[in-house]
């Protein structure tokens, strides 16, 4: 059937079934709308040819704008191209359309494709919905898409991708393939997002000039060149594939509310020369973005047990002041929450289970603050020494509850960690750390390491620390409490300088630190043995008590209430040692 017109054609299809023997089905040759609608109770079937000789590029094709309604059911089927082609924007409002299989895309929109309701079950060798250079909205209905083949997008635009309302439902099996993605802003702001994937990640040889390396292409649930944003529904993820990304942005994510359950259970890849030329892998990750991720409002649930995979990651810099997360690493090296500038928490509640090996819970390449929320950490994962090529010695990869590049700030809130792993870190800061309110508690109980040289060549172990800053550490309120009941470990610890409380202050800070464990011979023998000895409070520079209260309590020998490698001053506040 072929309808060319100046004016908008309708075909009410009831009741048939056409294949063509030399084209589109039905074609609808009108700049005007073209509506399309399937009659109530019927069923209907629409075959395109094998080869054409009439102009159409899909089964049911329209010129120009097509609308889709009624409440009868249709089965389109793409031989040779599309199953459905629109040449400009294609409205879904009813209706139960079903593409069993597509040599091309299920529906191919050229300007917009827009879903207010009705059902739609796509499965195809291309796309499911091509948006092509338009938007794709959705508004209600029911979406069914299967993108079953390599490098195929289950619903995807260069345009923007809204979903604000019905169920959509995608299942994504290809390598590299796309759940929903887009070249403009992705919006989730209301409805339903159900998503099974297991496609893997693509590893592919770019040269550029004398240089080869690789370049990964990942199959990723929800995939934006721009921003995304979560404002309202519910997106459910579950990827198994090597290397699986859920939500990938090459900006900013934003989380103002709706519900975000999250899954990637697949490995990581083999190892690749990258563009730097640094040899790297590719792992499985719930959420990244390029950008920034910010997070107000809304209940987040992640959990990534590949090695090296990530929960929720962020290149420029991470912001909570709001939200339910429980997030949940169990594979080695992966991280929580980690970003690789800075991390500013200042509300919201988090739960975070770290179970891999040198895995991290809050993890920042630079600045840390804590200005308010609760965050309650349940750490198991082991150190890892690993070896300095071309030696025979080791560096040591903690398990850290909060890893810090820069310095760490904390002002308010409430922290809570256990870590019964091996020479697990509750607090890690390369720099400095400056406590002036909020609530602390920590708890180590996990043993050593084995004797190693370390990078400097000398004798080292690695012992389960509450909290170390390598810098110093400046604590003028709050309430901490740090207890370590592993062999040779320390409750609170510094390299540079530590200085406790105010003067003229004696009710604030409230430091207990507590010590159980033994010491440990490092090196040597009888008067020329070396020991590790437990520390309530270690400063490596001086060490300068102004105010506030501070009780410390060790049971073992050599263990140490407060020490300083330099002076130790007591000028106000309270010493308790027991």
């Amino acid at each position: 059937v072929q309808i060319t017109s100046t004016h908008a054609p309708k075909v009410v299809l009831n009741g048939v079934s056409l294949t063509s023997t030399n084209g589109p089905a039905v074609s609808l040759i009108s700049a005007d709308r073209n509506f399309v609608v399937s009659a109530p109770g019927t069923s209907n079937s629409l075959t395109d040819s094998a080869s054409y000789t009439r102009s159409g590029s899909g089964a049911l094709y329209a010129s120009g704008p097509m609308i889709l309604s009624g409440k009868g059911a249709v089965t389109i089927t793409g031989i040779k191209s599309h199953a459905i082609y629109g040449g400009s924007y294609i409205r879904v409002l009813g209706g139960e359309v079903k593409v069993p299989a597509a040599v091309k895309d299920a529906v191919h929109s050229k300007t917009l494709f827009q879903l207010e309701e009705g059902t739609l079950d796509l499965t195809a060798t291309g796309d499911g919905i091509d948006g092509d250079t338009g938007n794709v909205i959705i508004n209600g209905g029911s979406l069914v898409v299967r993108s079953l083949v390599d490098d195929t997008k289950g619903i995807g635009c260069d345009g923007t991708l809204a979903v604000n309302g019905g169920a959509v439902n995608l299942t994504v099996n290809g390598v590299q393939s796309k759940g929903l993605t887009s070249g403009g802003n992705l919006t989730v702001a209301g409805g339903s997002v159900v998503m099974n994937l297991a496609g893997g990640v693509f590893l592919e040889s770019v040269t550029s000039g004398t240089t080869t390396y690789t370049d990964p292409s990942y199959c990723t649930g929800l995939k934006s060149k721009a921003d995304i944003s979560f404002t309202g529904g519910s997106v459910t993820l579950t990827h198994t594939g090597t290397a699986g990304k859920g939500i990938s942005a090459g900006g900013n994510i934003s989380i103002t509310g709706g519900v975000l359950d999250l899954a990637t259970t697949g490995g990581s890849s083999a190892s690749f020369t990258d563009s730097t030329g640094a040899t790297d892998t590719a792992s499985a990750d719930c959420l990244k973005a390029d950008g920034t991720l910010t997070i107000s409002a809304g209940t987040i649930g992640a959990s990534s047990t590949g090695t090296g995979g990530d929960c929720l990651s962020s290149d420029l810099g991470v912001s909570i002041t709001g939200g339910d997360l429980s997030l949940v690493t169990g594979g080695a090296s992966g991280d929580c929450l980690a970003s690789d500038q800075g991390i500013s928490i200042s509300g919201g509640t988090l739960g975070l289970t770290v179970k891999g090996a040198q895995a991290k819970g809050l993890k920042s390449g630079g600045d840390m603050s804590v200005l308010g929320g609760t965050m309650t950490f349940a750490m198991s994962g082991a150190v890892v020494l690993e070896p300095i090529t071309g030696t025979t010695r080791y560096n040591p990869s903690y398990c850290s509850a909060m890893k810090c590049d820069g310095n760490l700030t904390v002002s308010n809130g409430t922290i809570g960690i256990t870590h019964s792993g091996l020479a697990g870190k509750g607090i890690s800061v390369d720099g400095n750390i400056t406590i002036t309110g909020g609530i602390l508690n920590i708890a180590t109980s996990g043993s050593y390491s084995t004797i190693f040289t370390n990078a400097s060549g000398v004798q080292d172990m690695a012992a389960a620390d509450c909290m170390k800053a390598d810098g110093s550490l400046t604590i003028t309120g709050g309430i901490i409490t740090a207890g370590s009941t592993g062999n040779a470990a320390d409750a609170i610890s510094c390299d540079g300088a530590a200085i406790i409380g105010v003067l003229g202050n004696n009710t604030t800070p409230v430091i207990t630190a507590s010590t159980t464990g033994a010491k440990v011979l490092l090196s040597g023998s009888g008067n020329s043995a070396d020991y590790v000895n437990a520390k309530a409070f270690k400063a490596g520079g001086n060490l300068t008590m102004n105010g506030g209260i501070y009780r410390a309590t060790t049971q073992q020998d050599g263990g140490e209430g407060m020490e300083s490698k330099a002076n130790l001053t007591i000028a106000g506040g309270l010493v308790e040692i027991t």
